[in-house]
């Protein structure tokens, strides 16, 4: 730092007195203290924000322990190893000894040749594999179970391989499923994984109430109690659907299945109302109305025709289903219909299908059929421009609008069947929504 000291009297202009020599020395001492004071006490102040008092001395001492070393286990390098692999789409068994870090040139010739151990070639996407092998990858033991129910095992007895193929032991289970329907009623049904067998349960528990086909909503939501089958965590078959909900543009739709003694197992809505249709909504599955019940220009004829049935586009060799319990009338062909049954429920109804590609097999005249009875296959026989079934329904011998039609439920429960109905509805609807509710919170 650079001072700048203040002139004296005697370095300025002019001449001064002695008494104002001395007031300038004065002033200048004082200036002189100040200069030195500030410093100083800015230094003093400095070292007042480090010392907080006496220090005080500090104690340490050193202190050594013996620490035993903990004894180390290691896995003996012959401990043999499980391990179970998901069978993927496309997976062969080369892919899947690979999978199951199986190194092994013996096994691999004994499934090659021996006859039982083949059926290890038939594998299904979705089903699991477990094996045992050395850490070297000899196989020691593998287990597959088939979808046909069968238990298939490898086993080895020092260098000798065998096959054990024997019906698995079947476990019975209830299990719980729900859905939200994002796309389609499949897309949802895949997402959750259930069972195809037990979806078609689903559609035909609630035919009637809803369409699958046309009116499901982007949010419509489902859920289901069903029985299964399994054998060491794998699916063997599915049962039937215990009870079920569906929830459809803000409609909610139950089904609870019923059988007490006396009384026929079927599905009833909570309040006990049979589910059942006395006919079932559509006499082909997963097809599409290709012509209505109206007036129409004919595609064959070229004329303007009154069209007095539905028509039901499906490909060739689609199943045609019986709507109803009845018996069967006509099994006949003729030029328009082609290929064609007619089957009388009671005194008042009729049905007929026809442009069938083939009858049923030993389906003839007189036989009683049931609801769902499979009369023959869709075709295009007869007048047709295409494969579909041509349905008619019939009220005292005239062609009515089916889709239009008010038709009656199955048989209702009794007054006492209903007094048992009653409290077993409301235990298994306070289950469902229970369910329901843990199910969807863990979706979300």
């Amino acid at each position: 730092m650079k001072w700048i000291l203040p002139q004296t009297p005697a370095q300025g202009r002019g001449n001064t007195s002695s008494s104002d020599n001395a007031s300038w020395q004065k002033r200048h001492l004082t200036w002189l203290a100040a200069a030195v004071f500030v410093p100083v006490s800015l230094t003093m102040t400095a070292y007042g924000v480090v010392e907080y008092g006496p220090s005080e001395s500090v104690v340490i001492a050193k202190v050594t322990q013996q620490l035993s070393t903990p004894e180390l286990v290691s896995t003996p390098s012959d401990t043999p190893f499980w391990r179970e692999e998901t069978i993927q789409t496309g997976d062969g068994l080369g892919k899947i000894f690979s999978k199951l870090a199986i190194n092994d040139l013996q096994a691999w010739e004994f499934v090659r040749s021996d006859p039982a151990a083949r059926a290890l070639y038939e594998l299904s996407a979705g089903r699991s594999i477990r094996a045992q092998t050395t850490p070297e990858g000899r196989l020691l033991q593998m287990s597959y179970l088939n979808k046909a129910g069968e238990l298939i095992q490898i086993q080895r007895t020092g260098d000798e391989l065998s096959t054990q193929i024997a019906p698995a032991v079947a476990e019975k289970k209830t299990e719980y499923k729900t859905g939200v329907i994002q796309s389609s009623f499949y897309a949802a049904t895949d997402a959750i994984g259930l069972p195809d067998a037990v979806a078609q349960q689903l559609i035909d528990a609630f035919e009637g109430k809803v369409d699958f086909h046309h009116d499901l909503q982007k949010g419509d939501q489902f859920s289901i109690v069903y029985e299964t089958e399994r054998s060491n965590g794998e699916l063997l078959r599915t049962g039937r659907i215990l009870a079920a909900q569906f929830i459809n543009n803000g409609k909610t739709h139950e089904v609870i299945w019923f059988e007490t003694p006396g009384v026929a197992g079927a599905y009833y809505d909570g309040d006990g109302n049979s589910s059942a249709q006395s006919f079932l909504s559509a006499p082909v599955k997963f097809s599409r109305i290709s012509s209505g019940f109206s007036m129409r220009f004919h595609p064959v004829l070229f004329t303007w025709k009154s069209h007095k049935g539905i028509d039901y586009a499906a490909p060739t060799g689609t199943d045609v289903l019986n709507t109803a319990d009845g018996v069967v009338t006509r099994v006949a062909q003729d030029g328009g219909y082609g290929k064609f049954v007619e089957v009388q429920h009671g005194d008042q109804y009729s049905t007929l299908y026809g442009h069938l590609s083939a009858h049923a097999k030993n389906l003839k005249v007189g036989q009683v059929v049931k609801q769902g009875d499979i009369l023959g296959a869709v075709g295009q026989t007869g007048r047709a421009t295409g494969p579909h079934l041509h349905y008619e329904f019939k009220v005292n011998g005239k062609q009515v609008n089916p889709l239009a039609l008010k038709l009656p439920n199955a048989k209702q429960l009794d007054a006492t069947q209903m007094a048992q109905f009653k409290p077993f509805a409301h235990s298994i609807k306070q289950q469902l929504a229970l369910l329901n509710k843990v199910e969807l919170a863990q979706l979300d």
